[in-house]
Order: C-alpha cells, then sequence, then structure tokens
C-alpha cells in the first residue's frame, strides 16, 4: 500500500510560477522585473531634469539681457518731453510769431484711484475756475483716437472712462497755459490730486500783437479725423498740430521732434528722487519759416483798412464794418501784405480757445472776425473788371482801341422786347469815348456795348478770358481755405436754377458781366493776381506765404520757390492800351482816382470800382499797381458797404504805398463822387 503525505503548499514555488489573470484561454502577462522598473523611472527623471537644466540655462544664459531690459521698463516710464515750436519770420526776419514758457495741467489716467477721477475733476474745475464739462470733455476728447471699436466694445461714456475701461498712459492735458499760482495750489495739495500733474510747456506768443493774425493760425491737439489724413501719417494721439493758416500748412517743419525722459518709478508707479535715467532722447526744436511777409507794410494795410472804415463812415456809409487788402509782388507772387477787418487776437488761441471767446469771435453781430476776407470772401468785382473786357474785346477782335461808343448816362439793349435801362455810374453821361478813354473814366456805357457784342457772338469768349486770367478757380496760395469764386456761363445758369426763365442766359446777363456784376464773384486775391498778369506781362503767378526753412542756427533746410508762372498769350498792343488806360485812370485829370494819385511820388496805375451787392449795400473796391512803367506791387482793397471805390477804398491803398515805398505823405480823402 502507497501512502501520499499531503502537507502545505511552497509558497516560494508558487511565486515562481507565472500569474494568471483574466480567463485561462487568454495569453499569461509576464511583469517587467523590479530593477527594469527601477530604471525605467530613472530615465525619466533624468530627462525631466536636463530640461528644467537647459530651460534655466536659456533663460539666464542666453535671455538673460532681454529679461534685464524688460524689467527696467517695467520699472521706467516714458515721460514725453515737448519739443519747442519753430518760430514764423518776415521776409527780414523779424518775429511774427515766437514761443514763451508755460505751464500746462492735465491727468495720467493710469495713475487716478478707481472711482475717484469724477471728484478730482470737480475740485481741479474749482481751481483752474473752469466748467467740469470742459474738462470731462478734453479728457474724452483725447481717449477718442484709441477707444476700442467693434462689436463688444464699450463705449465711450464718461462713466466708463471714470471706471477706468479706457485707460491712457499718456498725459491728458486739460489746460495748457495756467497760472503759476494754480500750480503752487495743486503742488501743495497733491494727495488730494493722484494723477494729476503740471508739467512746463511752450506756448506761442506774438510780440507785435493782432498782426497777420489771420495767416498765422494756431496749434491745438489733433483730432481723430487728422491722424487719419496722409499728411499727419506718423502722428500720435495727444500731438499738438497746426490748426489753420501757416501753423497747418508748415506744420511738418514747425513741430519739431519731441523727446523722452526715463523716469524710474516705485510699485506704486510713483516717480523716485534721484538722478535722471539714462536712455531718452533730448528734444529738437521745430525749424523757423521765413515768409515773404514784410511786417511793416503788413502793419501799414492793416492800419489802411482801419482808415477806409472811417471814410466810409464820414462819408455816408455807416454800415462799413468790413474789409481786406491784398499786397502781390506781380513777377513772383509773393504776398507782401494780406490784412483783413475785423480782426482779432491770436492769443485767444493760446492754451486753447474758451467758450467765451469762440462764442463772441463767432458772434455775426461781430462781423465774422475770424474769416479771411482776402481769400475767403468772393463778391462782384464792378468796375475793376473792365479790364478783363478790354482784353476780351482786343484779343477776340469784338473792338479795336479806336472804337467809339456814346455815352448818354444809360443803355438800353437793342433789341424791342427787352425795356431794362443800364444807367452808368455818371448819369450825365460821358459823351463819346474810345477805349483808352472809358477805361480812365470808368465808362458803363461803353462796356455795356461791350458785353452786348460779346452776347451777339453766342459764345464764352469773355467768361473763358476771365478764367485765363485768374478768377473762377483757387489761385492755389499756401493757406487753407481759399474759396473758388464764380465766372457765371450759360451752361452754369442752366444746372445752377431750376425754373426755365432762370436758366436762360439773357443780353442782360452779358452786360451785367461786362461791368463785372451780376453772378461774378471773385477775391481780393484772385483780382490782384488778375491785375499782376497786366503788370508783368500776362503771367498768372501762384501766391504764396512760405519762402524758406530755416534751422536754429539759420541754415536753410528748404527752399520754398514760387511756383511757375502760367503764360497767358496777350499782345503786347492789348497789354499797351489797357496799361494806358488804368495809368490815366490813375493819373489825368478825368481819372476817377485821380484826386489820390495824380502828382503822387511814384506813379500808380489802377481802376475803381463799386460793386452793388444784393442785401449788403454798394462794396468799394481799388485795383492797382505801381510804379506804372515798371511795376513791382499790385494792390487790391475791398470795402464792405464801404460806398464808391475812389472815395475809400483808394485812399486806404495810397497808405500801403507809402509803406512799399518809403514815403511820407499826407493821407488823403478822395473824391467825393466816383465810381
Amino acid at each position: 500500500m502507497i501512502c501520499v503525505l499531503l502537507g502545505p503548499a511552497n509558497d516560494s514555488g508558487r511565486r515562481d510560477r507565472p500569474i494568471r489573470t483574466g480567463r485561462r484561454d487568454k495569453p499569461i502577462i509576464q511583469l517587467p522585473s523590479v530593477a527594469l522598473r527601477v530604471a525605467i523611472m530613472v530615465g525619466i527623471a533624468v530627462v525631466l531634469f536636463t530640461i528644467i537644466l537647459f530651460r534655466l540655462w536659456f533663460l539666464q544664459i542666453l535671455s538673460g539681457q532681454q529679461f534685464v531690459v524688460q524689467a527696467n521698463d517695467n520699472r521706467l516710464r516714458s515721460v514725453k518731453l515737448v519739443a519747442p515750436r519753430g518760430a514764423i519770420v518776415d521776409r527780414h526776419g523779424q518775429v511774427i510769431v515766437e514761443n514763451r514758457p508755460g505751464l500746462a495741467v492735465g491727468f495720467r489716467l493710469m495713475d487716478v484711484p478707481d472711482g475717484q477721477l469724477d471728484r478730482e475733476v470737480t475740485d481741479l474745475a474749482k481751481v483752474l475756475k473752469m466748467r467740469p464739462g470742459k474738462i470731462r470733455t478734453e479728457i474724452m476728447d483725447h481717449l477718442r483716437p484709441s477707444w476700442p471699436s467693434g462689436e463688444g466694445a464699450w463705449p465711450l461714456t464718461w462713466e466708463n472712462v471714470v471706471a477706468g475701461k479706457g485707460s491712457s498712459l499718456d498725459l491728458v492735458v486739460v489746460k495748457e497755459d495756467i497760472s503759476e499760482r494754480d500750480r503752487s495750489y495743486i503742488l501743495e495739495h497733491i494727495q488730494s490730486f493722484p494723477g494729476v500733474e503740471t508739467p512746463s510747456n511752450y506756448l506761442r506768443a506774438y510780440p507785435h500783437g493782432f498782426l497777420a493774425a489771420h495767416l498765422l493760425g494756431n496749434i491745438g491737439e489733433i483730432s481723430k479725423e487728422q491722424l487719419k489724413e496722409r499728411r499727419f501719417k506718423g502722428y500720435a494721439q495727444g500731438d499738438l498740430v497746426g490748426q489753420g493758416g501757416l501753423e497747418w500748412s508748415y506744420d511738418r517743419w514747425l513741430r519739431g521732434r519731441d523727446g523722452v525722459a526715463k523716469v524710474e518709478v516705485d510699485a506704486l508707479g510713483r516717480p523716485k528722487q534721484h538722478d535722471p535715467v539714462p536712455g531718452g532722447r533730448l528734444p529738437e526744436p521745430g525749424d523757423t519759416l521765413v515768409t515773404t511777409i514784410d511786417n511793416n507794410v503788413q502793419a501799414k494795410a492793416e492800419e489802411a483798412l482801419r482808415y477806409a472804415i472811417d471814410l466810409a463812415h464820414t462819408s455816408g456809409s455807416y454800415k462799413a464794418n468790413g474789409a481786406a487788402a491784398l499786397v502781390l509782388d506781380v513777377k513772383t507772387g509773393e504776398v507782401i501784405a494780406m490784412a483783413s477787418f475785423p480782426t482779432f487776437d491770436p492769443n485767444v488761441w493760446v492754451g486753447g480757445i474758451s467758450t467765451k471767446d469762440f462764442k463772441k469771435l463767432s458772434d455775426p453781430q461781430a462781423n465774422r472776425p475770424l474769416l479771411n476776407r482776402a481769400i475767403q470772401e468772393q463778391k462782384a468785382v464792378a468796375s475793376t473788371f473792365k479790364v478783363v473786357d478790354a482784353i476780351a474785346g482786343l484779343e477776340e477782335g469784338v473792338i479795336a482801341p479806336s472804337t467809339t461808343f456814346f455815352c448818354p448816362g444809360s443803355f438800353k439793349v437793342p433789341i424791342s422786347s427787352d425795356d431794362t435801362v443800364w444807367n452808368c455810374w455818371a448819369l450825365d453821361g460821358h459823351g463819346t469815348l474810345d477805349l483808352v478813354q472809358a477805361i480812365t473814366q470808368s465808362c458803363d456805357v461803353y462796356f455795356y456795348n461791350v458785353g452786348y457784342l460779346f452776347y451777339q457772338r453766342k459764345g464764352t469768349e469773355l467768361e473763358d478770358w476771365a478764367v485765363r486770367l485768374g478768377m473762377g478757380k483757387p489761385t492755389g496760395i499756401d493757406i487753407p481755405g481759399e474759396v473758388a469764386g464764380r465766372v457765371p456761363t450759360p451752361a452754369w445758369r442752366r444746372s445752377y436754377f431750376e425754373s426755365e426763365v432762370d436758366k436762360l442766359w439773357t443780353p442782360g446777363n452779358s452786360v451785367n458781366l461786362a461791368i463785372g456784376q451780376g453772378d461774378l464773384e471773385a477775391t481780393p486775391l484772385q483780382l490782384a493776381v488778375t491785375y499782376a498778369a497786366i503788370a508783368n506781362g500776362g503771367s498768372i503767378v501762384q501766391p504764396h506765404i512760405g519762402k524758406k526753412i530755416v534751422d536754429a542756427q539759420g541754415k536753410m533746410v528748404r527752399d520754398l520757390p514760387a511756383a511757375e508762372p502760367r503764360q497767358v498769350d496777350i499782345s503786347q498792343s492789348t497789354l499797351d492800351v489797357v496799361r494806358r488806360g488804368l495809368y490815366e485812370a490813375a493819373n489825368s485829370v478825368t481819372g476817377t482816382s485821380s484826386a489820390v494819385f495824380a502828382g503822387y511820388p511814384v506813379e500808380v496805375a489802377g481802376k475803381t470800382g463799386t460793386a452793388e451787392v444784393f442785401g449788403a449795400g454798394d462794396y468799394a473796391w481799388y485795383a492797382s499797381y505801381a510804379p506804372a512803367n515798371d511795376p513791382k506791387y499790385a494792390v487790391v482793397v475791398m470795402v464792405e458797404q464801404g460806398g464808391h471805390g475812389g472815395t475809400v477804398a483808394a485812399p486806404a491803398t495810397r497808405l500801403i504805398y507809402d509803406a512799399l515805398f518809403k514815403i511820407q505823405s499826407e493821407k488823403v480823402t478822395g473824391a467825393v463822387r466816383s465810381d
């Protein structure tokens, strides 16, 4: 008998056998040994540790300098150092506009504690004696160009600004010209005005007061619309730029280049008190604009306009309250003087014009002081236009120098259907006159006949000559705001008027045009260009005020040469006849301005004009050039509601010639009765 001993299983042997998991029909999984598993874990740790070491090496060795720079940027603040703007001087170097030191005040919104902006605005307004709404408007206008737009953007409202949803790193200047007293108060109470700064700045100064105010323009913060303009490419929000006049036209050179200062700040963004941090850039002053203006002549032109207004009042034209004067170099188009009355003090714009001052300057009762009448007022030019009739008539063969007409004091169009009577300014008539005599005595009837002859030709020859001689389009002067004037034509009437009757071009339209009336309109500058062309032999000059740009040392930066004149083909014989008529008008006994210029030390050639302006009375004109035998300057004077040109405008013109030729003469009153 065989006996089997049964006992406990051998544990160690059991561990040596494979472990079966799951179903018995599946393969048996062999687990890795403990050593292998440890090796894998160590390998992973080594790889991770190597990556970390490489990253640390990259950050500290390769990119260390970059992060140092970024760290410095985090603790350094860039502060704009405004560059002093360039001066504007006259042709002889006499200053017209310069700079003076000033103080500004503004908010750095990022430094204003949350929710405190509205309270600070109210408190600051009391100190500055401003309306809080004005300060709010300044802040919002500054933020507007950079305010986020599009779907999901916060709307630009004061509530959102106070909530900090549109903070700005730049200083938002709310007033540019504050007193030292106000600045001291703000600094003494700076704990009540966190985020408010009072930096030094440069302000425009006008040593000659009102002189040339209409030419200069002013400066102000660039607008959102201007930032989109091509000419302001590269400019930034908050930049101060020229706003009108020469400041606008030559802003590129005048503004200079702002500098940058680096200021170290603490964790709260407050500047630390120690030496300046290197790494900034000094401001570069703007260049100087040398103009064609002569300060002495400009001052005399402005005086002449005031004298013309006084003469108008004395002669019974009590409504006279506006005037303009132009002085051109007939060969180059340089503007020696350009005056407009009423004028204004350019200092009102310094530091931002107040609502009260702007309202005053815009008041119609003040007769629009901001309007530059020399280039922005277009009116009928009356008898000064007769030289255009003469040139057109002679060049087109409508008349000859010997052509005569009889003036009984009135004119009727020789067609049975028109009974309109056109009176001459001399109601008792001039008798029989040739062309030179007609210009000399400014006979309306003579030129009524010329106008009717043009009408019979059924063309636009007279109108075309007016355009060739500089009317009906801008002259291209280098300051903004110039209007185009108007030379009426049959096509213009058809497009402008609505009723069929008004669309018709009648004999009366040609007759009216011939004496510079009706729908014809021109500016004083355009008329000066026309007379300059007669004086210089038929060259249409482009008026300009900028002469050259020089740096602070007087070195030429850029020359601003005159544009090449446009030549009009006018025969010498035609020019001789017209010039003779203009000379006689100023010097012969029968001339309409001889009471002013006969016997004057410099011979003047000129033409009076009295324009009937619908609803505005008579405008007095005088267009001229001198010396008559060797013309250098063309001078035009216009006086709103001033009455007769020979009574008011011609005597004012004489004052201007006194300054041009350095003549000491007495003021004259002109003819009592004249065209």
